[in-house]
């Protein structure tokens, strides 16, 4: 996935990086400027009389420099270790492009790029009412161990709290989503405690891709048996297509 920036919240230079380096850079002025007043004065011996002696005019701010730079460089690495130690647990690494290969996470299911221009368009057959309330099913029986929605720049995860057979239910739920829904990308991995699906598309569907990342919400206030028609009414007005809706089944794929 092609990503931006990362979010202000989570770059490395901040109000507060800079505030600190701001206050490192002047007390290293500061004592740049008083050594050679304590040198007079006799503190410190001759070493601090020394050190007086190599400062000369400007070095100060040159010193000054040094110091803040140093501040910031040490920050920003601390910013880098921190996004490294989390590996793709995070919304910002949803940003970086980070997936189901980095920190070695186990791969459970990982659809293929979606093709350039592919077409917001759903090819479920909804008319197979079965078929559709068992997909729903499954989705209930694993929203029940989500852990929460996080999302970045052109995509969102759902967590989960792993639990017996839950990569298998995922992995057939995303191989799903995939055959009708051909532009969005799926992966889903096992990381630490936790299983991730991720879901990811271009501009273009951005919409859609937030309409669905509302699943979770949307489906709580349907029952099993229930008319799914307000779902697909929401994904229908977030500007998904259904193909059923325009064309017989076996003209369409998946």
């Amino acid at each position: 996935m092609s990503a931006s920036n990362l979010a202000t919240a989570n770059s490395s230079v901040t109000k507060r990086s800079l505030g600190l380096a701001g206050l490192a850079a002047f007390g290293a002025c500061a004592a740049c400027c008083a050594l050679p007043l304590l040198a007079a004065a006799g503190v410190g011996g001759g070493v601090l009389s020394t050190v007086a002696g190599y400062i000369r005019p400007g070095a100060d701010l040159v010193v000054a420099g040094v110091v803040g730079v140093g501040v910031l460089g040490a920050f920003a690495l601390r910013a880098r270790r921190t996004a490294s130690a989390a590996g793709c647990n995070g919304v910002c690494a949803i940003d970086a492009g980070c997936g189901c290969e980095a920190s070695g996470n186990r791969s459970i299911f990982a659809s293929a790029e979606p093709s350039a221009n592919e077409p917001i368009v759903c090819t479920a057959y909804l008319q197979d009412k079965p078929t559709l309330e068992a997909n729903m099913d499954g989705y209930r029986a694993a929203f029940a161990q989500l852990l929460r929605t996080e999302r970045g720049v052109g995509g969102f995860r759902w967590v989960f709290e792993p639990r017996a057979e839950l990569d298998a239910e995922l992995r057939r739920l995303a191989e799903n989503e995939h055959q009708c829904c051909g532009f969005f990308k799926f992966e889903v991995w096992a990381a630490d405690d936790e299983i991730v699906w991720q879901t990811t598309a271009d501009a273009r569907a951005a919409s859609v891709l937030e309409e669905f990342s509302q699943l979770p919400a949307r489906l709580s206030k349907i029952a099993r048996g229930q008319d799914l028609a307000p779902i697909k009414q929401s994904v229908s007005a977030a500007g998904l297509v259904f193909a059923a809706d325009a064309a017989p089944r076996n003209s369409m794929r998946g």
